[in-house]
């Protein structure tokens, strides 16, 4: 009878425990995107809105992960979206890659091969892609930007980081971020093409904030601006990333030892971040109804808003900074010839017809 009581004591904490570890997660309702309106010329009167359901109350994020570790590296080349220039385009730095992304980068390296990790994928694709690849698939959503090497093999992801907020202001500092740094002269991403702004409901980076309210308004003529750079069209994918100090995540069950930490599943007290991710391809296929619609609207700018509350997420830790990367959907840097203002508001004016009759057929506002 001892050994059963002994035997049910280690079930149940094995249950209890399994359960602290599952409560140590990202939730894709972390973040919520409240508002969808197309970004307009200030002189001109102001687009009604293609989503509009009051804060909190809106779109949940497509996926998240939750790292220990520091949000690092950041891109240090050209920041267009080349493999191997930042964290989310796969690359690797011993001094300050999270830990369980090193010296791989399982999750954001399309050419990382769980089955022989010391033996990439070839990068043409012939020997396939990492299928652990977060937010993006490798088979069509790979870019090619860097032809240098002669070929035409798509091998970049196409993340673009456009800054960080740390209590001061998004992109406040001495280095302020870039997109196609030495290319074209470079050209500012801040305060000039795109206005994004995190408000904490409680508190101030640092001080206490764990919820809040976000916004991306860029110029309404960010796509032309930008073109040349990028290609045309705007982005498909939009990544933030929550960054906090310290995390202890409390045990269920009392003095629990964990790696010689009392109290704390975590096996190493550390910085933790979450990257969540809204894939804007598949959201505006639900908006609009057709993956035709929606690849029409990707396009074109939008003012964006939305809500943010990782109290559960962290424990209650308080967020250090919040950063802002966009994935550019284009197949290429090349010069293309933009269409007439006219043929676009039309455009536009048929893509808000099909999101009205949509709406009132499927009632999803």
């Amino acid at each position: 009878m001892k050994y059963i009581i002994q035997l049910l004591g280690l079930v149940m904490l094995s249950v209890t425990s399994s359960f602290a570890m599952a409560t140590a997660m990202c939730s894709t309702t972390d973040i919520k995107l409240d508002f969808v309106q197309l970004a307009y010329d200030p002189v001109d009167p102001a687009p009604a809105a293609l989503f509009d359901v009051g804060a909190g109350n809106g779109i949940s994020t497509s996926d998240c992960v939750l790292l220990l570790g520091n949000d690092q590296p950041l891109p240090s080349g050209h920041n267009i979206g080349e493999y191997q220039d930042g964290l989310l385009n796969g690359e690797v730095k011993d001094s300050n890659s999270p830990p369980s992304l090193k010296p791989y980068n399982t999750l954001f390296d399309p050419f990382y091969d769980s089955a022989t990790p010391e033996t990439p994928l070839a990068s043409n694709g012939s020997e396939g892609y990492n299928s652990e690849l977060l937010f993006i698939d490798p088979l069509k959503d790979l870019q090619d930007l860097d032809d240098t090497d002669g070929n035409d093999d798509k091998t970049d992801p196409g993340w673009i980081y456009l800054g960080k907020d740390e209590g001061d202001g998004f992109g406040v500092g001495e280095d302020p971020v870039q997109v196609g740094k030495d290319l074209l002269g470079g050209v500012t991403i801040s305060d000039a093409l795109v206005d994004i702004t995190f408000t904490c409901a409680v508190g101030s980076f640092g001080d206490g904030c764990t919820m809040g309210a976000w916004s991306i308004e860029p110029a309404f003529d960010i796509a032309t601006t930008l073109e040349e750079l990028l290609g045309t069209g705007f982005f498909d994918q939009l990544a933030f990333v929550i960054k906090t100090g310290n995390v202890c995540h409390p045990s269920e069950v009392e003095e629990d030892d964990v790696g010689g930490k009392k109290d704390c599943i975590d096996e190493l007290e550390g910085p933790q971040f979450a990257i969540y991710n809204f894939d804007f391809a598949a959201i505006f296929e639900g908006m609009l109804g057709s993956e035709a619609a929606a690849t029409a609207a990707l396009q074109f700018p939008y003012n964006l808003g939305g809500t943010f509350d990782v109290s559960n997420t962290f424990h209650g830790a308080d967020i250090s900074h919040i950063s802002v990367w966009a994935r550019d959907p284009s197949s290429d840097i090349t010069t293309t010839t933009i269409s007439e203002p006219n043929a676009k508001l039309l455009l536009v004016l048929a893509l808000f017809m099909i999101f009205i009759r949509y709406k009132r057929k499927h009632g999803i506002l």
